[in-house]
Parts: C-alpha cells; structure tokens; sequence
C-alpha cells in the first residue's frame, strides 16, 4: 500500500511539473525591434520600428532595443548585427551576440549605407524553444560630407548674420581658431562645443559668437585657420579672412538697389 502511494505521489509530481513546463510552453514570446536616435533636423528623439528606414548625419549614436511581451518564463539572449552595404554586398562590421540585455547602443561615425538586423533565443530550463531571427530589418543612411564658411559676420544684435556660422553636413571632427590681424588667438571652438551651442542646428554649426573675452568684437578683418573631418573621411582645411561690420545690415543693400 505504501509502494502504491509512493507511485502515486510521484506520478502527480510529473504530471504537476510537465503541466507547470507546458503551460510556460503556451505563452509565445514576440519581439518588436527599434532604434532611436537624435535627430538633428527634428530637433528631438525619434523612434524607428522594424522595416523602416531614415536617412541622419553623422555622428550618430543609435539605441537598439527589442521589445518583448510573452517572454516572462523565459530567458531571453538578444543578437545585434551591423552591416555596411558596399558594392551591393552587406559587409558585417559590429556584432553583438549573447546579450542578455534587450537594448544597445551602436556608434556611426562614417557616411554610407547601413542595416541593422535583430534576433532572440528563447530558453526554457537551459532548452531552446524559440529562435526569433525572421525580425524586420532597419536601413538607414549617412550622407556625405560637406562644408563651407562665411566671408563675414555683422554682430549688431538684428539676428542676421551675428554669427560665424558654418554649413555642414556629417562632419563628425572640427577645431577652429580665430585670430586678430596681428596674430593674437581671440577665440576657439571644437566640435562638441559648435554643436553645443544654441544657434548651431541641422546642417549649420556656429563656431562664433562675435565676441572677444565676452565683449562685441571690433570692426575689421579676423582670420580664421580651421580643420574638420568628415564622415566619409574627407579632410577640410579652411584660412580665410573673416568680415567683421557691425554696422552692415541687410537692408542697406536693398536700400541701395532702389
């Protein structure tokens, strides 16, 4: 009788244990990728799901993530790859496998065309179950360099031309000096600190604000000696004279046309 019961109780602990696994088995865990960055046109972050695709300057820094419902029971490893499409081949260049977080975050510092493919393993009591590799794709691109610099600035408070202001596109490293006409340095800038500043949006970095020491500069001429690099790997090296009239305003010349 005892046999009996021992038999008994061990068989209802298995039935208790596989209906325990069958019922974690019945929950099917999906995943929705994603990638947020900052856009520079938009002003703010913005989130691409899977199959979409944009096109940012750079640099640019991308969160990956996946998002997962269904996947309480399980633990999950999420793979990231990286690919470069050159010549009509994607060319992998980052990948992230085994990660047991469900986000990451990928620099792009070079111009070109790029994918980014996801995938989970789904594990239940160190068992594969599911294998989620067929996720959407995301492809983004980052446009070649550009750049160039105005002749002159008329800091005088209207709003137009107060600022030396570059036009860009994916310029990923700068350093810009500026010297009075007798060779003294009166300002600087790196790239963090043009792209930092309040007037530098998508496409337009400002490197200066006019001012020496925190003080309106004088009228007369500045020389600006600056070097920057591009995402495709393109050098700029600028020396030019740089304008300085605060009394010069727009109107003048439409004054002057009637």
């Amino acid at each position: 009788m005892k046999s009996f019961a021992f038999k008994f109780l061990s068989l209802l602990s298995l039935l208790c244990l596989l209906c325990v696994e069958s019922a974690a088995q019945t929950a099917i865990p999906t995943a929705v990728p994603s990638v947020t960055y900052f856009s520079k046109e938009k002003n703010e972050k913005v989130t691409i799901l899977g199959s979409e695709s944009f096109t940012e300057e750079a640099p640019l820094s991308l969160r990956c993530s996946v998002e997962m419902s269904g996947h309480e029971e399980y633990s999950c490893i999420y793979d990231w790859q990286l690919r470069k499409v050159e010549h009509g081949r994607a060319n992998l260049l980052i990948r992230r496998a085994g990660a047991t977080e469900a986000e990451t975050v990928i620099d792009i510092t070079e111009s070109g065309t790029y994918n980014i493919k996801f995938a989970v393993a789904c594990y239940y009591n160190g068992s594969l179950l599911y294998d989620i590799n067929d996720l959407d794709s995301i492809t983004f691109s980052v446009p070649e360099s550009a750049l160039t610099c105005p002749d002159g600035i008329s800091p005088n408070g209207d709003d137009k031309n107060d600022y030396l202001i570059l036009t860009c596109k994916s310029i990923v490293k700068l350093d810009a000096f500026i010297f009075n006409r007798w060779g003294k340095k009166v300002a600087s800038c790196d790239y963090a600190q043009a792209s930092a500043h309040e007037k530098s949006t998508s496409g337009r970095l400002c490197i200066w604000d006019g001012h020496i020491g925190g003080r309106p500069a004088k009228d007369g001429v500045y020389f600006l000696n600056l070097v920057a690099e591009g995402s495709d790997g393109v050098v700029y090296k600028i020396k030019k004279a740089i304008n300085v009239l605060k009394g010069y305003k727009e109107s003048d010349e439409t004054d002057g046309d009637k």
